[in-house]
């Protein structure tokens, strides 16, 4: 009797602390980049075990993967360690919606135009490979300008703060690379004027992830790319 006893309450202690457990706060992994060229350090914060921990921030590439939480699907990272319970928005740093069923994503922090708040701007990009699979690339529009690019066999426009998935490119050379191009929308609909043009590298063990971007005083778009070899 006494071990059937034992087990009965180790399991109503295991259902209590389940039943603990805070509803809408599922824990997931997380991998940043942080894109501000003008103030290339950042000190921000993300939830995690209960607490506020530093988010992991690389200064060339994606940073190492960490467990972080959220609550009903938003992702929110703040300025300081600290949350004030009267106000516990007052020092948001920059907010996302996960999509639904994510276990793994990459986010992309621009700053947020002068004056804007919350500082920073964040896209999210699914990190596992059936959404992004290895060899294809994603291309984040940050500008609010019309584009478009050409890589290889593959001609696609790139909508405004949207995130576009570019298909593996097949017509490669010897070193995997092929011409590619980026375009900016003229006044006329069908007035595409050329930005930038570049070979790049499209490898089928790796993944792309490039970044257009404005900056201040500076005519055209400009470009960030980042090749992702980190396939877990």
């Amino acid at each position: 009797m006494m071990p059937r006893l034992i087990l009965s309450l180790l399991f109503a202690v295991l259902s209590l602390a389940a039943s603990a457990q805070p509803e809408g706060t599922p824990k997931f992994q997380l991998r940043a980049i942080y894109h501000n060229p003008l103030a290339p350090f950042a000190e921000l914060y993300v939830p995690g075990a209960g607490d506020l921990q530093p988010l992991n921030l690389s200064l060339e590439g994606i940073s190492e993967p960490q467990e972080v939480s959220l609550a009903k699907g938003i992702l929110r990272l703040y300025s300081s360690a600290e949350i004030d319970p009267e106000n516990p928005l007052a020092n948001l740093a920059a907010q996302g919606t996960v999509p639904a069923g994510a276990t793994r994503i990459i986010i992309v922090l621009f700053p947020s135009p002068a004056d804007s708040k919350p500082p920073y701007r964040m896209m999210i990009l699914p990190d596992d490979v059936k959404s992004f699979p290895k060899g294809e690339s994603r291309v984040l529009n940050a500008t609010g300008l019309k584009l478009a690019m050409k890589a290889g066999e593959h001609s696609l426009q790139l909508a405004p703060g949207k995130v576009v998935s570019v298909p593996q490119v097949k017509s490669v050379n010897d070193l995997n690379r092929a011409p590619t191009a980026f375009y900016q929308q003229g006044e006329q609909k069908n007035d595409w004027n050329l930005f930038a043009e570049r070979p790049m590298q499209f490898a089928e063990t790796c993944r792309n992830i490039i970044l257009i971007y404005q900056m201040p005083n500076v005519a055209l778009p400009q470009l960030r790319t980042l090749v992702d070899t980190d396939l877990r």
